[in-house]
């Protein structure tokens, strides 16, 4: 894809990356300072397309103060070890269940280091961790991921979860999934990372820009204080200034929707913006996720009409139908949604296979 020129100093911009299976985020804050969410490869040239942006609006990698790794699953950390090589000055935020010996056991069980099959998620989310020593940051509800003074105003970033409740939760679910060595028990190690539901570990990101914010859902899902209601119900949560972009959580799923985060932490019909999500017979968002956000927003966007069904003839369709479980189509294509703030204004463009929602 080929990206139009970069923000004015004092033009914050959000731009979010996804192919079928994938997400990232690169947000601009002013005076060329950039926050980088998450990491996903550009499809074809299997550059992160975080830092492949970057490189084509001619932003020195070195400008990024802050990497969040929102959690460890594969759809979001794939590449990040080559973000933080890039960007050498950003410090690594991850989710603050990681700062538990049993979630890094967990961590080292899945990534290759002790099972013969490799999960990337776990694999990149370890080794970054390993190579960075004490320069992870771990991220917990009310986090401070950054605040200083950018064109004229004070910008706060902050992480929102996961939230106490979210953290002992999650932390009870690793210690569970963690493989025995124990010769009497006979138990051996699976070969890939057990997906855990729902996801309470992802860390949510709130950027107040100082007269606007923005909210960056991430992949947390709806289960009571584990989740976003722990957020919005929060002191904390109830005083954020409200939001007028939303990157909606978890694709767009249901799994995800709380009416309080409508409600309470987004002005009236912000501007929505998604990415999709493929794997195997898992397609996000669904027709009536689509509807809700549409309903609920102003202007909403997606990466990229990868959930779409596939634009086949019906008949065709049905033969294939009695041949196979299930079709997905080859090119799951990649796109760009970049939201920039000129005059007071939020505009759009779309850039690759990004669409109107």
């Amino acid at each position: 894809m080929q990206y139009t020129a970069g923000p004015a100093p004092d033009e914050p911009e959000v731009v979010v990356f996804g192919p079928g299976y994938g997400e990232a985020i690169a947000v601009h804050l002013g005076d060329n300072q950039w926050l980088l969410v998450d990491s996903c490869r550009n499809p074809k040239t299997k550059v992160p397309a975080s830092l492949e942006y970057l490189q084509q609006i001619g932003v020195d990698p070195t400008q990024v103060l802050a990497i969040v790794a929102s959690h460890w699953h594969d759809d979001h950390v794939r590449g990040l070890s080559a973000l933080l090589n890039a960007c050498s000055n950003a410090e690594l935020f991850i989710s603050g269940v990681f700062n538990d010996q049993e979630a890094m056991a967990f961590l080292a069980a899945y990534s290759g280091k002790h099972t013969s099959g490799l999960s990337r998620g776990t694999r990149e989310l370890y080794d970054s961790v390993g190579r960075l020593g004490s320069a992870v940051i771990p991220a917990f509800h009310r986090t401070l991921i950054m605040q200083r003074q950018i064109s004229g105003h004070r910008v706060q970033v902050a992480a929102l979860s996961p939230t106490t409740e979210g953290q002992a939760k999650t932390l009870e679910h690793f210690a569970s999934y963690v493989p025995s060595d124990d010769a009497e028990t006979g138990d051996s190690p699976i070969n890939h990372a057990p997906d855990l539901q729902p996801n309470m570990e992802s860390v949510v990101v709130h950027i107040d820009l100082g007269d606007d914010a923005i909210l960056l859902g991430s992949d947390l899902e709806h289960h009571g204080l584990a989740g976003w209601q722990g957020i919005v119900e929060s002191r904390f949560g109830r005083n954020l200034r409200q939001a007028s972009i939303y990157k909606v959580a978890h694709h767009g799923s249901v799994t995800a929707e709380y009416q309080g985060i409508w409600d309470l932490m987004l002005r009236a019909a912000p501007t929505s913006v998604l990415t999709p999500f493929i794997n195997g017979s898992v397609k996000l968002p669904k027709d009536v996720d689509r509807q809700r956000v549409r309903g609920a927003s102003s202007q909403s966007f997606i990466s990229s009409g990868a959930s779409r069904k596939a634009l086949l003839d019906r008949e065709i369709e049905k033969r294939l139908d009695a041949m196979c479980t299930n079709l997905t189509p080859v090119n799951n294509g990649f796109g760009a949604v970049r939201l920039r703030r000129q005059n007071g204004q939020w505009t759009s463009a779309l850039f690759g296979d990004a669409m109107v929602l």
